[in-house]
């Protein structure tokens, strides 16, 4: 845990500084850049934090190290070498219980539901620790997740307030606006009639 933390902090400030050399150039993110708005029901959905963090991983070495490393980790290989095992024990178990149960010696049928089920007690106890390791390992690939979206997050919330910044609109147009709107308010009421 220790160690990802690390990895990510020394990540982030390496970003960070790159990022810092990719707004001196003024180069605005194509994810921000005006584009024509589309309100009808074809409207992109765009997920602008991942827009924004891959155009920084595609300009910085750093993260598109991480980036690949964090594609190729899968842990779910081991994970399921683990599952089929524990599905295939699991199966036995039931289909033993099913055939114990069209015994029909009542003496024998309670002997053999006996012997499933210390040999099933006996299968849960010793995969315990194993079960505890899958905990672990599914805690750390949260943890991963966490701080992955925490580093995206940080990394282009400096882009987002740059452009909000830079690209603020100015009031006129809209108290223009507003002017027209009350001209026209006032148009309308002249020529309604009286009711």
């Amino acid at each position: 845990m220790i160690k990802i933390c690390a990895l990510l902090s020394l990540l982030l400030l390496a970003s960070c500084q790159e990022n810092k050399t990719v707004n001196r150039n003024n180069e605005e993110p194509k994810a921000l850049q005006e584009k024509s708005i589309d309100f009808g029901r074809f409207r992109s959905h765009n997920d602008l934090v991942n827009d924004l963090y891959t155009e920084l991983m595609n300009k910085s070495p750093k993260l598109k190290a991480l980036e690949s490393e964090l594609n190729e980790f899968n842990p779910q290989d081991t994970l399921n070498s683990y599952y089929s095992y524990d599905q295939k024990s699991n199966d036995y178990y039931l289909s033993a219980r099913n055939q114990a149960d069209l015994i029909t010696d009542s003496i024998m049928k309670h002997k053999i539901l006996n012997l499933i089920k210390k040999s099933e007690e006996k299968y849960v106890s010793e995969k315990t620790d194993l079960k505890a390791l899958i905990k672990t390992i599914n805690q750390k690939r949260n943890s991963i997740h966490d701080y992955h979206n925490t580093l995206k997050i940080v990394l282009t919330l400096p882009l987002i307030e740059k452009y909000q910044k830079e690209h603020l609109p100015k009031n006129d147009p809209f108290v223009k606006m507003i002017e027209k709107e009350n001209e026209l308010i006032q148009k309308v009421k002249q020529n309604t009639p009286k009711y």
